[in-house]
Protein backbone atom coordinates (compact mmCIF):
# COMPACT_ATOMS: atom_id res chain seq x y z
CA UNK A 1 0.00 0.00 0.00
CA UNK A 2 2.96 2.59 0.81
CA UNK A 3 4.44 1.24 -2.69
CA UNK A 4 1.38 2.37 -4.34
CA UNK A 5 1.41 5.57 -2.85
CA UNK A 6 5.19 6.36 -3.52
CA UNK A 7 4.30 5.76 -6.88
CA UNK A 8 1.63 7.41 -7.45
CA UNK A 9 3.60 10.29 -5.30
CA UNK A 10 6.64 9.53 -8.37
CA UNK A 11 3.82 9.87 -10.79
CA UNK A 12 2.41 13.24 -9.76
CA UNK A 13 5.90 14.78 -9.55
CA UNK A 14 6.85 13.44 -12.56
CA UNK A 15 3.83 14.97 -14.50
CA UNK A 16 3.90 18.52 -12.62
CA UNK A 17 7.70 18.78 -13.73
CA UNK A 18 6.77 18.35 -17.27
CA UNK A 19 3.82 20.66 -17.20
CA UNK A 20 5.90 23.08 -15.59
CA UNK A 21 8.72 22.39 -18.27
CA UNK A 22 5.92 22.76 -20.68
CA UNK A 23 4.59 26.05 -19.29
CA UNK A 24 8.08 27.64 -18.89
CA UNK A 25 8.73 26.99 -22.16
CA UNK A 26 5.43 27.87 -23.61
CA UNK A 27 6.21 31.30 -21.50
CA UNK A 28 10.01 31.63 -22.50
CA UNK A 29 8.40 30.99 -26.33
CA UNK A 30 5.91 34.04 -25.89
CA UNK A 31 8.56 36.19 -24.29
CA UNK A 32 10.95 36.05 -27.09
CA UNK A 33 8.27 36.23 -29.62
CA UNK A 34 7.01 39.43 -28.29
CA UNK A 35 10.54 40.63 -27.93
CA UNK A 36 10.87 39.98 -31.44
CA UNK A 37 7.72 41.85 -32.51
CA UNK A 38 9.38 45.01 -29.99
CA UNK A 39 12.42 44.56 -32.15
CA UNK A 40 10.77 44.42 -35.18
CA UNK A 41 8.28 47.05 -34.30
CA UNK A 42 10.90 49.93 -33.26
CA UNK A 43 12.97 48.59 -36.37
CA UNK A 44 10.22 49.45 -38.92
CA UNK A 45 9.37 52.93 -36.94
CA UNK A 46 12.94 54.18 -37.16
CA UNK A 47 12.85 52.56 -41.18
CA UNK A 48 9.94 54.64 -41.62
CA UNK A 49 11.52 58.03 -39.42
CA UNK A 50 14.08 57.85 -41.52
CA UNK A 51 12.51 57.71 -44.89
CA UNK A 52 10.05 60.64 -44.25
CA UNK A 53 13.33 62.55 -43.23
CA UNK A 54 15.00 61.60 -46.47
CA UNK A 55 11.64 62.36 -48.34
CA UNK A 56 11.27 66.07 -46.48
CA UNK A 57 15.16 66.59 -47.85
CA UNK A 58 14.14 65.15 -50.98
CA UNK A 59 11.22 67.73 -51.58
CA UNK A 60 13.03 70.41 -50.15
CA UNK A 61 15.91 70.25 -52.95
CA UNK A 62 13.06 69.32 -55.50
CA UNK A 63 11.98 73.16 -54.09
CA UNK A 64 15.07 74.10 -54.43
CA UNK A 65 15.76 73.34 -57.76
CA UNK A 66 12.50 73.98 -59.19
CA UNK A 67 13.45 77.96 -58.26
CA UNK A 68 16.79 78.06 -59.89
CA UNK A 69 15.55 76.35 -63.03
CA UNK A 70 12.99 78.88 -63.29
CA UNK A 71 15.37 81.36 -62.81
CA UNK A 72 17.22 80.13 -65.27
CA UNK A 73 14.60 79.86 -68.01
CA UNK A 74 14.30 76.24 -68.30
CA UNK A 75 10.99 73.53 -68.10
CA UNK A 76 10.15 72.80 -64.38
CA UNK A 77 7.39 70.17 -65.46
CA UNK A 78 9.23 67.71 -65.35
CA UNK A 79 10.39 68.55 -61.74
CA UNK A 80 6.89 69.48 -60.51
CA UNK A 81 5.37 66.05 -61.37
CA UNK A 82 8.16 64.44 -59.25
CA UNK A 83 7.43 66.41 -56.60
CA UNK A 84 3.87 65.71 -56.79
CA UNK A 85 4.53 61.75 -57.10
CA UNK A 86 7.18 62.46 -53.58
CA UNK A 87 4.00 63.71 -52.46
CA UNK A 88 1.76 60.97 -52.62
CA UNK A 89 4.33 58.81 -51.56
CA UNK A 90 4.74 60.71 -48.37
CA UNK A 91 1.14 60.05 -47.42
CA UNK A 92 1.49 56.58 -48.36
CA UNK A 93 4.63 56.13 -45.78
CA UNK A 94 2.41 57.61 -42.91
CA UNK A 95 -0.48 55.14 -43.48
CA UNK A 96 2.44 52.35 -43.70
CA UNK A 97 1.47 51.06 -47.22
CA UNK A 98 5.04 51.64 -48.68
CA UNK A 99 8.10 50.43 -48.55
CA UNK A 100 10.43 53.07 -49.73
CA UNK A 101 13.93 52.17 -49.75
CA UNK A 102 13.63 51.78 -53.80
CA UNK A 103 11.94 55.47 -54.07
CA UNK A 104 13.98 56.94 -51.96
CA UNK A 105 16.97 55.97 -54.21
CA UNK A 106 15.19 56.63 -57.27
CA UNK A 107 14.62 59.84 -56.17
CA UNK A 108 18.03 60.49 -55.10
CA UNK A 109 19.03 59.66 -58.77
CA UNK A 110 16.48 61.43 -60.36
CA UNK A 111 17.89 64.82 -58.63
CA UNK A 112 21.89 63.79 -59.56
CA UNK A 113 20.40 63.69 -63.28
CA UNK A 114 18.71 67.22 -62.63
CA UNK A 115 22.18 68.66 -60.94
CA UNK A 116 23.64 67.86 -64.14
CA UNK A 117 20.80 69.34 -66.55
CA UNK A 118 21.29 72.54 -64.00
CA UNK A 119 24.74 72.65 -64.51
CA UNK A 120 24.50 72.29 -68.23
CA UNK A 121 21.45 75.19 -67.72
CA UNK A 122 23.88 77.34 -65.69
CA UNK A 123 26.63 77.25 -68.73
CA UNK A 124 24.09 78.09 -71.11
CA UNK A 125 22.31 80.93 -69.39
CA UNK A 126 26.63 81.92 -68.83
CA UNK A 127 27.09 82.10 -71.74
CA UNK A 128 24.15 83.61 -72.92
CA UNK A 129 25.01 86.27 -69.95
CA UNK A 130 28.10 87.10 -71.96
CA UNK A 131 26.92 86.80 -75.18
CA UNK A 132 23.96 90.01 -74.43
CA UNK A 133 27.34 91.64 -72.49
CA UNK A 134 29.22 91.40 -75.58
CA UNK A 135 26.14 93.16 -77.50
CA UNK A 136 25.28 95.43 -75.26
CA UNK A 137 29.06 96.68 -75.41
CA UNK A 138 29.06 96.20 -78.90
CA UNK A 139 25.94 98.49 -79.04
CA UNK A 140 27.00 100.95 -76.53
CA UNK A 141 30.46 101.50 -78.84
CA UNK A 142 28.44 101.45 -82.10
CA UNK A 143 26.09 103.98 -80.27
CA UNK A 144 29.31 105.81 -79.29
CA UNK A 145 30.50 105.66 -82.79
CA UNK A 146 27.00 107.17 -83.96
CA UNK A 147 27.34 109.87 -81.30
CA UNK A 148 31.10 110.82 -82.73
CA UNK A 149 30.24 110.73 -86.01
CA UNK A 150 26.78 112.61 -85.07
CA UNK A 151 29.25 115.22 -83.04
CA UNK A 152 31.63 115.23 -86.29
CA UNK A 153 28.89 116.08 -88.74
CA UNK A 154 27.33 118.70 -86.22
CA UNK A 155 30.91 120.26 -86.22
CA UNK A 156 31.36 119.90 -89.87
CA UNK A 157 28.01 121.21 -90.92
CA UNK A 158 28.41 124.10 -88.28
CA UNK A 159 31.83 124.68 -89.68
CA UNK A 160 29.85 124.78 -93.36
CA UNK A 161 27.56 127.21 -91.98
CA UNK A 162 30.43 129.18 -90.04
CA UNK A 163 32.12 129.41 -93.81
CA UNK A 164 29.09 130.10 -95.77
CA UNK A 165 28.78 132.88 -93.58
CA UNK A 166 32.14 134.20 -93.93
CA UNK A 167 31.99 133.62 -97.27
CA UNK A 168 28.86 135.53 -97.58
CA UNK A 169 30.71 138.49 -95.38
CA UNK A 170 33.22 138.33 -97.51
CA UNK A 171 30.92 138.50 -100.92
CA UNK A 172 29.14 141.77 -99.44
CA UNK A 173 28.87 144.68 -101.17
CA UNK A 174 30.87 147.68 -99.71
CA UNK A 175 30.12 151.61 -100.43
CA UNK A 176 32.92 153.83 -100.48
CA UNK A 177 33.32 157.17 -100.79
CA UNK A 178 29.76 158.11 -99.44
CA UNK A 179 29.14 161.41 -100.21
CA UNK A 180 25.88 163.52 -98.88
CA UNK A 181 24.85 166.72 -101.57
CA UNK A 182 21.75 168.96 -101.06
CA UNK A 183 19.91 170.23 -104.20
CA UNK A 184 18.00 173.33 -104.17
CA UNK A 185 14.82 173.94 -106.41
CA UNK A 186 16.94 175.62 -108.96
CA UNK A 187 19.14 172.49 -109.38
CA UNK A 188 22.01 174.45 -107.33
CA UNK A 189 24.47 171.29 -105.22
CA UNK A 190 25.89 171.72 -102.42
CA UNK A 191 27.87 169.24 -99.78
CA UNK A 192 25.42 168.51 -96.92
CA UNK A 193 26.61 170.18 -94.23
CA UNK A 194 25.15 173.29 -92.58
CA UNK A 195 23.09 173.51 -95.53
CA UNK A 196 19.69 175.80 -95.18
CA UNK A 197 16.89 173.87 -94.82
CA UNK A 198 14.94 175.97 -97.35
CA UNK A 199 17.74 175.63 -99.85
CA UNK A 200 17.36 171.75 -99.77
CA UNK A 201 14.72 170.68 -102.36
CA UNK A 202 16.28 167.12 -103.25
CA UNK A 203 19.16 165.01 -101.14
CA UNK A 204 21.92 163.01 -103.45
CA UNK A 205 23.88 160.45 -102.05
CA UNK A 206 27.02 159.25 -104.23
CA UNK A 207 29.23 156.35 -103.54
CA UNK A 208 31.65 153.99 -104.99
CA UNK A 209 30.88 150.32 -105.14
CA UNK A 210 33.76 148.40 -104.71
CA UNK A 211 35.21 145.53 -106.90
CA UNK A 212 34.57 142.56 -104.96
CA UNK A 213 35.34 139.15 -107.17
CA UNK A 214 33.08 136.75 -104.41
CA UNK A 215 30.32 139.22 -105.37
CA UNK A 216 27.66 138.05 -107.84
CA UNK A 217 27.56 139.52 -110.93
CA UNK A 218 23.32 140.00 -110.91
CA UNK A 219 20.89 143.17 -109.53
CA UNK A 220 21.67 144.49 -106.38
CA UNK A 221 18.47 146.61 -104.22
CA UNK A 222 20.44 148.94 -102.17
CA UNK A 223 18.26 150.35 -99.50
CA UNK A 224 18.81 154.04 -98.29
CA UNK A 225 17.61 155.09 -94.65
CA UNK A 226 17.72 158.85 -93.80
CA UNK A 227 17.36 159.33 -90.52
CA UNK A 228 16.41 162.64 -88.93
CA UNK A 229 17.46 164.45 -85.79
CA UNK A 230 14.96 162.72 -83.08
CA UNK A 231 16.62 159.09 -84.60
CA UNK A 232 13.02 158.49 -86.84
CA UNK A 233 13.75 156.89 -90.53
CA UNK A 234 12.14 159.43 -93.04
CA UNK A 235 9.53 157.63 -94.69
CA UNK A 236 7.01 158.45 -97.32
CA UNK A 237 5.31 155.24 -99.23
CA UNK A 238 4.49 158.46 -102.08
CA UNK A 239 8.17 158.69 -102.38
CA UNK A 240 9.24 154.91 -102.53
CA UNK A 241 9.09 154.34 -98.84
CA UNK A 242 8.54 150.66 -97.57
CA UNK A 243 10.41 147.95 -95.28
CA UNK A 244 12.54 144.99 -96.17
CA UNK A 245 14.12 142.62 -94.39
CA UNK A 246 16.99 142.57 -92.08
CA UNK A 247 18.38 139.85 -90.00
CA UNK A 248 14.64 138.70 -89.90
CA UNK A 249 13.22 141.41 -88.93
CA UNK A 250 11.66 143.99 -91.05
CA UNK A 251 13.47 147.02 -91.41
CA UNK A 252 11.72 150.54 -92.81
CA UNK A 253 14.25 152.31 -95.69
CA UNK A 254 13.75 156.04 -96.86
CA UNK A 255 13.98 154.71 -101.15
CA UNK A 256 16.05 152.34 -102.62
CA UNK A 257 17.82 151.46 -106.15
CA UNK A 258 17.93 148.87 -108.04
CA UNK A 259 21.96 148.35 -109.68
CA UNK A 260 23.61 146.28 -112.25
CA UNK A 261 26.32 145.09 -110.17
CA UNK A 262 29.57 145.15 -112.40
CA UNK A 263 32.30 144.65 -110.23
CA UNK A 264 34.49 147.57 -111.37
CA UNK A 265 34.51 150.09 -108.76
CA UNK A 266 31.31 151.45 -110.25
CA UNK A 267 29.64 155.31 -109.34
CA UNK A 268 26.05 155.24 -107.76
CA UNK A 269 23.71 157.80 -107.09
CA UNK A 270 20.58 157.48 -105.60
CA UNK A 271 18.63 160.71 -105.33
CA UNK A 272 15.35 161.59 -102.74
CA UNK A 273 12.97 164.22 -103.47
CA UNK A 274 10.72 164.71 -99.94
CA UNK A 275 7.61 166.53 -100.35
CA UNK A 276 8.31 167.99 -96.93
CA UNK A 277 11.07 170.53 -95.87
CA UNK A 278 14.35 169.59 -93.49
CA UNK A 279 14.30 170.35 -90.48
CA UNK A 280 17.34 171.65 -88.90
CA UNK A 281 19.47 169.11 -87.00
CA UNK A 282 21.86 165.91 -88.04
CA UNK A 283 21.14 163.69 -90.13
CA UNK A 284 22.39 160.15 -90.73
CA UNK A 285 22.15 158.14 -94.13
CA UNK A 286 22.48 154.07 -93.70
CA UNK A 287 22.63 152.24 -97.25
CA UNK A 288 21.98 148.03 -97.02
CA UNK A 289 22.09 145.52 -99.39
CA UNK A 290 21.86 141.71 -99.68
CA UNK A 291 20.92 141.76 -95.57
CA UNK A 292 24.21 143.72 -94.86
CA UNK A 293 25.00 147.21 -94.18
CA UNK A 294 27.61 148.19 -96.80
CA UNK A 295 28.27 152.34 -96.27
CA UNK A 296 26.99 155.16 -94.50
CA UNK A 297 27.81 159.17 -94.35
CA UNK A 298 25.90 162.20 -92.93
CA UNK A 299 24.69 165.78 -93.27
CA UNK A 300 23.29 169.13 -91.49
CA UNK A 301 20.46 171.59 -91.86
CA UNK A 302 20.70 174.56 -90.69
Amino acid sequence: MENRNNTGLLVGLIVMTILAAVFGYLYYNERSINAKQTIDLETRVTELANAEIKLDSISKQLDARILEVQGLGGDVEELQKVRASLENDRIALRKGNVTLGRKVREYEAFLTKKDEEIARLREENQQLISQNETLVQAKTELETSKQAISDSLSGVISKNTELESKVTAAAALRARNVKIYAISSKGKVREGENVKSRKIDKIRVDFILEKNPLTALDNKTVYMRIIDPSGATISDTKTGSGVFDYNGQEQGFTISKEVTYSNNNQDVSILYDRNAAFPSGNYKVELYAENFPIGEGTFSVK
